[in-house]
């Protein structure tokens, strides 16, 4: 077996002047004090000294970096617990290169080299790990990094390492028991506190703090002539509070004309409607043309002025309840020294729950409603986003109990023969499964601007600046109760219900071969199943009517809070009140004005709504009538993918010297193949209308589902290399080149339809094209997997245990990209044939590049005198740049591909996206502090601006700011085995900004506030 130790630390060194100048000459600049300082490393050595802490991290990183041969950054610790972060996500962002996603405040999903997790994949004990998200990557935040022992990402692949990294692979290990050697008993507790939290109301809020609790136990025994066992047991409980603040668009847009349409012979509808609501976005005719003409070759509405424009705009405030329980535990059983048996465990259950406060304002599609209602003047950038306009429409108060119910389950049997003293054999069966629930219970009450007529609508202006939207109302107190009395409904839904399970197999074998230049051999077959379904979302929809308006104010009267929920709502973000209350002259009311709203308890409004408890539908109810529904739901958009791959490799290892330089390093093949077979529904859409013909809901006719299957195989090979030259004792190059495929997400393998519509805006429309906006394709299970081509070379130096700097170049060639295919289908809607463009995507065969660098420099300063030598930094940075195109799916540019089959062209109005996560720049810098018994560490980390795309609907752009934020965390050792700790994320509030379908077209802003824990940790 290749040792993991650098044979060639004590080689000799490379003895060419000029290329030695050559080599240093980039690096010497910046580090002249260092090179000096490690000329003197060996000269006197009194007493060997511990390192522990943060110091001792990162000098490990430094060690398993420099001893790889592949291109690997790595987190491990040699005890329980002290990985320095509160999550997996968190301490991955340390690395070199990785930067994450951000969910509730904390790192969930992680990016590698500025690419998403699509393009990366993540191992846990050698193992691929299910997700309840429908894509392939991972929620970190819901593994406790107490009770893993290693982390590392893989930048350069191996033909051994499970395919699916083309930025990377990132690895996850628990602690294997025989190898830790030492029986510990170990309790560690953390007090959370969130001082966000302690904004809320003290009745309202769910807890005032959160309690983290770890119990781990490892030990180890003698069999009595049965070898030798070890077991390690972990359990984590953690309750905590996420608060959250909000402001957000819906997330759908429409392109609607920038132009005066008051002429109701004119065809040229836009968004300046006069008050004619038949002539604006929501009616459909202000919708652009795009579709090149074959006669003309032109798009009738190329050029023309226009803005996007969301059906609703929200605040909403959050009480949140976050509860989740880790369960690990692992055997190792050696018989002799032949045989190595492991099975392991990993179990986490989490119940996470939000009671949400929304204010709507409806008809953002129906703008600038002529002079006389005019709030805010129409004020919109070039590129078409809307920065300040007026409506006319209803407002709603929303009361919403939400929660999201997850449950991982993982592990494995891994059986390992040494055979003789060359050839090792092992067998590893492995399971991962996830389930994912979300229920929403939600209850929304009108606005009434007048009694008589039952009118609902109001005159409200928006303004977007600041990265926020701010409301400015005409003589409308949304303090006020009385405000909204009408339209009660309360929607009961089951809105995520996801599975998703990685069953496999695999056998490998490892063969040395002594002292040649081939020094051994690995190979070996995997086998895996990956199986997903999903539903679309389950409602069930009853209305108000034929409630009185009485039983709404006593609903109201009954379920309303004293006040608004959280103090300082927003403020962090907003200059001056989010909400204004003006007179028609525009003068300010007081009463209206601020940063709050009415709000009421969401159980409580939606059993005085329903007059009984509510439920949430189940599964099968997604079959169920309209009529038993009280709305439509939609199984053509029920998702069952199955996944099959077969994977064969052979890699060997090799070392030898080039000259006077020692090399080492490994190559090989990968040969995969998959089978994708994907299952759906397809069938008649039916609309709901009340008595004046008014359209109100659209569903499926599920009397006349028919099944359908569609099929999908690939076979790729993956050819790998890489290279190690030791150059000098303390100086690395690394070459590596490996051709690496990632899949389509199983999300987006589906053969559903997605019809969206505008009768949420309640405008009265009887006519079936007004309704139905978009039809989208629910994936595409034809999609290819994305290949690349990929370079790298790096250059490393390393002048003794606690100091690295260390430069590497990458390139990333894709022979493919995605593009948007668009394709007429017929429907048949309430008896109608209604003709669509129905949009998926597809890779295309435009080449695509990414280049990037990435620095990486630590160091101790442990030469200073007194207690300066307790310091030390670390620093990395990544950069990457590339003309990958990623077009949006609704106004991107696209083929359509008409039912005689031939294809007609979509002109684009919005820019494309890049690689799906890719981020320009990030950042991370980690200052400690480390002498005797005190450790602190503060770290930075930033990232720029990136695509994010959605689950339900991947075609859609949606870009979150870039951002930087900031962790500390401090500990003492009051004993030898008694530990006392202080850490803080966000420290400096730093909110979570989105936009689409542009990055300049404001969609969300999340403020989550800073989250700070004091810990305790006893060890026996």
């Amino acid at each position: 077996m290749l040792s993991t130790k650098n044979k060639f630390a004590h080689g000799q060194a490379f003895k060419g002047r000029s290329l030695k100048t050559i080599l240093m000459a980039g690096v010497a600049m910046p580090v002249l004090s260092l090179s000096a300082l490690a000329q003197d490393d060996d000269k006197e050595q009194v007493e060997e000294i511990e390192v522990t802490g943060t110091r001792a991290t990162i000098r490990s990183s430094i060690d398993v970096k420099r001893n790889s041969t592949s291109i690997v950054e790595a987190l491990s610790s040699k005890d329980i617990g002290d990985i320095p972060a509160l999550s997996i996500g968190e301490a991955l962002e340390t690395l070199t290169s990785a930067a994450s996603h951000r969910e509730q405040g904390g790192a969930t999903e992680i990016s590698i080299r500025g690419l998403g997790p699509y393009l990366g994949s993540t191992i846990i004990n050698g193992r691929e790990a299910a997700n309840g998200s429908g894509d392939r990557s991972v929620n970190f935040s819901q593994f406790p990094s107490e009770l893993f022992s290693k982390l590392a990402i893989y930048k350069s692949m191996e033909a051994r390492l499970i395919e699916g990294g083309v930025s990377g692979q990132i690895q996850l290990d628990t602690l294997k028991p025989l190898e830790y050697g030492k029986r510990r008993i170990q309790a560690d507790y953390k007090l959370n506190y969130n001082p966000d939290n302690f904004n809320i109301d003290e009745d309202l809020r769910s807890r005032d703090f959160g309690h983290r609790l770890t119990l781990s136990y490892v030990d180890q025994f003698e069999l009595n002539g049965l070898g030798d066992v070890g077991i390690s047991l972990g359990f984590q409980k953690n309750t905590s509070t996420n608060p959250e603040q909000e402001a957000r668009t819906s997330s759908g847009f429409r392109d609607c004309r920038n132009v005066v349409s008051g002429d109701p012979d004119s065809d040229n509808f836009g968004v300046d409607s006069l008050g004619d609501r038949d002539q604006n976005c929501d009616s459909g005719g202000g919708d652009l043309v795009l579709e090149v003409d074959p006669e003309t070759g032109v798009a009738p509405d190329a050029g023309t002025p226009f803005l996007f424009t969301s059906s609703q705009r929200h605040f909403r405030q959050n009480i949140t309840d976050d509860d989740r329980k880790s369960v690990f535990a692992a055997l190792q059983w050696r018989p002799d020294d032949r045989w190595d048996i492991n099975v392991d465990f990993q179990y986490s259950d989490r119940n996470f729950s939000e009671r949400r406060h929304d204010l709507t304002i409806d008809g953002n599609s129906i703008l600038n409603v002529g002079e006389t209602g005019e709030v805010v003047p129409l004020n919109v950038t070039s590129l078409g986003a809307p920065i300040g306009f007026t409506t006319y429409d209803g407002a709603e108060i929303s009361a919403q109990y939400a929660e999201r119910l997850e449950e991982y389950i993982g592990g494995g049997l891994s059986i390992a023969y040494q055979v003789n003293d060359q050839l090792n054999v092992s067998l590893d069966y492995s399971y991962t499964k996830t389930e994912r629930r979300e229920n929403i219970i939600q209850t929304r009450l009108r606005s009434n601007t007048d009694s008589d007529t039952g009118s609902e609508d109001v005159y409200t202006g928006v303004i977007v600046e600041n990265d926020v939207h701010r409301f400015i109302f005409r003589d409308f107190d949304v303090t006020d109760p009385n405000s909204f009395i009408v339209g009660p409904r309360t929607r009961e839904d089951l809105n995520q219900f996801r599975n998703n399970s990685i069953e496999g197999l695999r056998a490998d074998f490892e063969y040395e071969l002594g002292d040649t230049f081939i020094t051994s051999v690995y190979g070996g077959v995997r086998f895996s199943e990956l199986k997903y379904d999903a539903l679309p979302r389950v409602r069930r929809e009853t209305d108000g009517n034929p409630l009185a308006v009485g039983d709404s104010y006593a609903a109201s009267a009954a379920c309303i809070y004293n006040g608004f929920p959280e103090s300082g709502f927003l403020s962090s973000v907003s200059d001056g009140p989010i909400i204004t209350n003006v007179d028609a002259d525009g003068n300010e009311i007081a009463s209206g004005t601020g940063n709050g709203y009415v709000a009421f308890d969401p159980m409580c409004l939606a059993t005085a709504i329903l007059g009984r408890d509510p439920s949430i539908p189940d599964a099968d109810d997604v079959f169920l009538d309209r009529d038993v529904m009280g709305t439509g739901n939609n199984p053509l958009q029920i998702t069952d993918v199955e996944e099959k791959s077969m994977a064969a490799y052979l890699q060997a290892n090799f070392q030898t010297n080039f000259g006077d330089i020692p090399a080492r390093g490994n190559f090989g093949v990968r040969v995969v193949q998959t089978e994708v077979n994907s299952s759906g529904y397809r069938g008649s859409i039916v609309l709901d209308r009340d008595d004046d013909n008014i359209i109100t809901g659209l569903g499926v006719d599920n009397s006349a589902l028919v099944s359908i299957t569609d099929t999908h195989k690939y076979t790729r090979f993956l050819p790998s290399a890489n290279l190690v030259l030791d150059l000098r004792d303390d100086v690395l190059m690394r070459f590596g080149v490996f051709q690496a495929m990632s899949r389509p997400d199983p999300s987006d393998l589906g053969v559903g339809r997605s019809f969206s519509s505008s009768i949420d805006n309640d405008n009265g429309s009887t006519e079936v094209a007004d309704v139905v906006a978009q039809v989208s394709g629910y994936g595409n299970p034809q999609l290819d997997p994305l290949m690349s081509l990929n370079f790298d070379i790096a250059l490393e130096w390393y002048p003794n245990e606690d100091t690295i700097l260390a430069g590497g170049i990458y390139h990333k060639r894709f022979n493919g990209g995605f593009k948007n295919v668009g394709q007429l289908e017929t429907f048949n809607i309430d008896g109608q044939d209604l003709t669509a463009i129905v949009t998926t995507q597809a890779l295309d065969d435009e080449k695509s590049e990414i280049t990037g660098f990435e620095v990486t420099a630590a160091h101790s300063f442990s030469y200073l005198p007194g207690a300066l030598s307790g310091l030390g930094v670390k620093l990395s940075y990544n950069y990457a740049d590339s003309n990958f195109e990623f077009e949006d799916a609704n106004f991107g540019a696209a083929d359509i591909i008409r039912s005689d089959g031939s294809v007609v062209q979509r002109v684009g109005i919005t820019a494309p996206a890049n690689v799906p996560g890719l981020s320009k720049h990030v950042f991370a810098g980690q200052l400690y502090y480390n002498i005797g018994d005190f450790d602190f560490q503060a770290v930075y980390k930033y990232r720029s601006e990136y695509f994010q795309q959605y689950i339900n609907t991947p075609g859609n752009l949606r870009y979150v700011a870039g951002t930087g934020v900031v962790e500390a965390r401090a500990s003492y050792n009051i004993r030898d085995n008694v530990r006392l700790s202080v850490e803080a994320v966000n420290l400096f509030d730093k909110p979570k900004i989105q936009s689409n379908p542009i990055p300049e077209n404001f969609s969300e802003v999340n403020v989550y506030g800073p989250r700070i824990y004091v810990g305790l940790r006893a060890k026996f």
